[in-house]
């Protein structure tokens, strides 16, 4: 996965991923926390989709995202391993 800053002031971040499922799974975590952001993409000629966030700080909104996310992600990963133990 590639990820590039676009823009990073303290208001403003803007990323962009080459897949949508991390920005669509941080822009909800950004949203349950009542954080302005929203996944777009720039051209429909140009692949590519970006994340927009807006906060007071939105560096440190953004991080608390990537951490619930990243807890749901792990949290998804042990179900599947539990699941793939093959009963006997």
């Amino acid at each position: 996965m590639e990820v590039k800053f676009i823009q990073k002031k303290k208001k403003i971040i803007e990323l962009e991923f080459d897949d949508k499922t991390l920005p669509n799974a941080l822009a909800e975590a950004l949203s349950e926390n009542e954080v302005d952001s929203y996944v777009y993409e720039p051209h429909p000629l140009i692949k590519g989709y970006r994340l927009h966030v807006e906060a007071d700080d939105a560096m440190k909104e953004l991080k608390s995202a990537v951490s619930k996310v990243e807890k749901r992600w792990d949290g998804f990963s042990e179900l599947l391993r539990k699941g793939l133990v093959s009963e006997k």
